[in-house]
This record gives C-alpha cells, structure tokens and sequence, in this order.
C-alpha cells in the first residue's frame, strides 16, 4: 500500500496513568483499524499511528478528512482499546490549519 502524505490529524492526549500501557492499546488499534470496514475507516486513515513527545501522545493520520461517521468510529474504538486501563483522553482533529476540526 502506497502512503500518501496525510491531510489531516487526529492527536490523541492521554491522562493517566498508566501512559505506557495506554500508547501500546493504540499502537495495536493503529495496526487494526485498516481491516475495520464498517463506518468506512480504513478508506481513509494510515495504517499506523506514531507516538509523540509533548503536547499529544499519539497520533492517527488520515489521508482525507474524515467525515462525523469516521470519527465517531475511531472514538469509538479508542474507547475499546482503553476501557480496562482507566485513563482519560482528549482528541483533536487537525487539518490544512492549525485550527481543530469541530463535527
């Protein structure tokens, strides 16, 4: 599969702990979420995601904005992957500008 440049992101912070173990169920939902068909994800998100140092945590790119259904799929899913582990996140979805994008 060709990579393209993404054109928009989805920054994920984590409020913690435990940060570690809350990266590694994102790192392993980022490796999934091609396969996930419904809600139309994979036509458009990276097949991976990338850790961060600052502000965010992780990221997801997409590589064409996503629309309210994608998203609401992704924060569907990231809620999954950390239900067991009692953290809080905060999603931002950025694009083109520095502004967030807002459903």
């Amino acid at each position: 599969m060709e990579i393209n440049e993404p054109v928009m992101s989805s920054k994920i912070k984590i409020y913690g702990p435990p940060i570690d173990k809350a990266v590694t169920a994102l790192q392993k939902l980022a490796e999934e979420l091609p396969n996930i068909q419904n809600g139309n994800i994979a036509s458009g998100i990276i097949p991976s995601g990338e850790t961060l140092m600052g502000d965010f945590d992780f990221v997801f790119h997409w590589l064409k904005k996503p629309n309210e259904k994608q998203l609401r799929k992704l924060i569907n899913r990231i809620d999954e992957a950390l239900k067991n582990l009692n953290c809080r996140y905060t999603i931002t979805t950025t694009g083109g500008s520095t502004y967030p994008y807002r459903l």
